[in-house]
């Protein structure tokens, strides 16, 4: 089973040249085509049409290969970028990159080229988020010594509603009545969050 996934930025850019390359496809169903027009620093799981993809490939007990065009449809951050792959990878779905010319899973496994290419783009993942803790750190420090970094307020929290929005595709699956180990294991999270956003849908009366 094909699963076509394209995003543009705005709703002034077209998706069409992504389209056109999908139509190369024997397998390709319009009815599996679906498009985000949002910013490439939005994670995966929190667009709109990625979560209705990701629900619909994680329904289906067929092999699934989701195409897109280039990896950086899937995010603007190559930490994000990775962590969606790695997401996918764990869920048995096939990621194809028309772009990049690679496929994640061959008859199932991992692919040994793609493996590669994804532990290269890993370790400069991996500099990247070593730069990204030593800007913040530094930058604390600068604001600590100004007098204007006071941390996070003690006791906030956050509210039911934006917990959910936080976690909608774990909202999908508990109204579907899949078991918290298995939520857990879709959306890469632990059974703690699932049995703690069961609890507000309880609340809510929404479940």
């Amino acid at each position: 089973m094909y699963y076509f996934y394209s995003r543009i930025s705005t709703i002034s850019q077209s998706s069409q040249r992504q389209i056109e390359n999908f139509k190369n496809f024997t397998n390709f169903n319009p009815s599996n085509l679906f498009i985000d027009k949002v910013q490439g620093n939005v994670p995966f799981l929190e667009r709109p049409e990625a979560i209705k993809l990701y629900d619909a490939i994680t329904s289906n007990t067929k092999d699934c290969t989701l195409v897109v065009d280039s990896i950086d449809r899937l995010g603007r951050n190559l930490i994000n970028v990775l962590s969606t792959i790695e997401m996918f990878t764990q869920n048995g779905i096939n990621l194809k990159s028309i772009k990049e010319g690679f496929e994640t899973l061959i008859d199932g496994k991992e692919n040994p080229i793609a493996k590669i290419v994804i532990s290269v783009m890993g370790s400069i993942a991996e500099m990247e988020r070593n730069r990204i803790k030593e800007r913040t750190s530094e930058g604390i420090k600068i604001a600590k010594a100004k007098g204007k970094f006071k941390g996070r307020k003690y006791g906030s929290i956050q509210t039911d509603d934006k917990l959910l929005e936080r976690h909608s595709i774990i909202v999908l699956k508990l109204k579907k009545g899949l078991s918290i180990r298995d939520i857990s294991e879709i959306a890469q999270c632990s059974t703690t969050t699932v049995v703690k956003v069961k609890k507000v849908m309880k609340a809510k009366k929404i479940l």
